[in-house]
């Protein structure tokens, strides 16, 4: 509780905009506040290049080369990861904006048949979907698939690494879709 030291008088007003226990809307709001990049998750769904937008995603280790995705267990989506094991996780850059709201449609139909770069085109072989305009995908082996609650993680082991000149990057938080900030490339932090 707050004070005001010269007369004494409450001026309480508290800091908290949410105070709850596990509930699961508490946390959905609170993981809305989280800024992050958002990326498609490629699969191949009878042949054809299918994505599904996910927030959820993130390195687990440099050698060797594995990430993390968690994908809703509902989603056809993970049920094509499930079978095939094997997905491409493609960070999308600013101009993806669009392609990312049609991949988070529930119920929609997420082909990506014009969307993806042609294997023709590709400087190295990919077994998954690899989007033009994005800032890099990850083609992966499902190499663990565990059920936690609503979701799959999928533990990814990285086959191929796809990257174009610097493109900015899409980011997420607070239910919007977000600018990016050019980042000075010089050391960050105060010099000793």
């Amino acid at each position: 509780m707050r004070h005001h030291l010269e007369t004494g008088v409450s001026t309480h007003a508290s800091p908290w905009d949410l105070a709850s226990g596990p509930q699961p809307d508490a946390f959905r709001a609170v993981m809305r506040r989280v800024v992050g990049g958002v990326a498609v998750v490629g699969t191949l769904r009878e042949e054809r290049p299918w994505g599904m937008t996910v927030s959820a995603y993130t390195p687990v280790c440099m050698e060797p080369p594995t990430l993390l995705v968690c994908i809703n267990a509902k989603t056809v989506t993970a049920a094509d990861i499930e079978s095939n094991r094997k997905f491409s996780l493609n960070l999308l850059s600013e101009a993806q904006a669009g392609l990312s709201q049609r991949c988070a449609q529930a119920g929609a139909s997420k082909y990506l048949d014009g969307d993806v770069v042609p294997a023709d085109e590709l400087p190295v072989p990919s077994s998954t979907p690899v989007l033009r305009e994005a800032i890099a995908t990850l083609d992966c082996d499902a190499s663990e698939i565990r059920r936690i609650g609503t979701h799959v993680v999928v533990i990814g082991a990285i086959r191929t690494i796809l990257a174009p000149a610097s493109l900015r990057p899409l980011l997420y938080g607070q239910g919007r879709y977000l600018k990016t900030v050019a980042f000075d490339l010089a050391p960050a932090g105060p010099s000793a």
